[in-house]
């Protein structure tokens, strides 16, 4: 497991459910595509898409799974609550920052 975070840089995100609560993620990114199976077990594995709008590919959306303007693999030990309690499938990205 720590060999495969090994690649990657560490980064969190800040995201809004429905609910209007405010989260802050700590996990690992990568700006490729991986497997899911791949992911060690006790993480969740999520991805990021390009905003369509950007011509420099800002990371706008985390989704479980991105097939067009894919921008990056998150790896984290948080679950994100998508589609519970009338959230989406898709959430925006209020902020991200590496540290």
């Amino acid at each position: 497991m720590i060999k495969f975070l090994q690649s990657f840089d560490k980064y969190y995100i800040g995201i809004e459910t429905a609910d209007g609560r405010k989260h802050c993620i700590r996990g690992w990114y990568l700006d490729q595509r991986f497997d899911h199976k791949e992911c060690p077990k006790g993480f969740h594995m999520y991805e990021f898409r390009e905003d369509d709008e950007d011509e420099w590919g800002y990371i706008a959306f985390i989704e479980p799974h991105v097939w067009v303007n894919h921008s990056g693999t998150f790896v984290t030990r948080t679950k994100i609550p998508f589609g519970e309690n009338g959230n989406k499938n898709v959430f925006e990205i209020r902020y991200g920052h590496f540290y």
